[in-house]
């Protein structure tokens, strides 16, 4: 328990350089994109988040799909959990889309989102 805690605070601690002026607020969370959001987004261009909640840091891939899926995927002890997901997005439609994904993610323990055994897969 008291590695786990750790390990949570180191994760926090590095991923604190990307939290800055373009990070925003999202259901509680602090998410920092990776990448410009261009005016136009093309199918499967993927962007990148990382979303820090007052538990633990996660690393957020929306893809531009119709697919309307979220996988999250397990990780090496010391490792960030891989949320991906394929849902259609605009640049001004992004906030809302994160913030269904999080909603979506409540069932499996999101904010305080375990490491699970295996990959998990659902719609939305």
């Amino acid at each position: 328990m008291v590695d786990e805690r750790l390990e949570r605070m180191k994760r926090k601690h590095n991923c604190r350089v990307h939290f800055d002026a373009d990070s925003f607020q999202v259901s509680d969370c602090t998410v920092a994109p990776v990448h410009d959001i261009p005016d136009v987004i093309h199918e499967n261009q993927e962007f990148d988040f990382y979303v820090e909640s007052t538990y633990d840091v996660y690393l957020l891939r929306i893809i531009h799909s119709h697919d309307c899926i979220v996988s999250i995927y397990p990780t090496k002890v010391d490792g960030i959990i891989y949320i991906v997901s394929s849902i259609p997005v605009s640049k001004d439609s992004i906030k809302e889309n994160i913030q269904k994904i999080l909603h979506a993610l409540e069932k499996y323990g999101f904010p305080k989102l375990k490491n699970p055994k295996s990959s998990i897969t659902f719609c939305i």
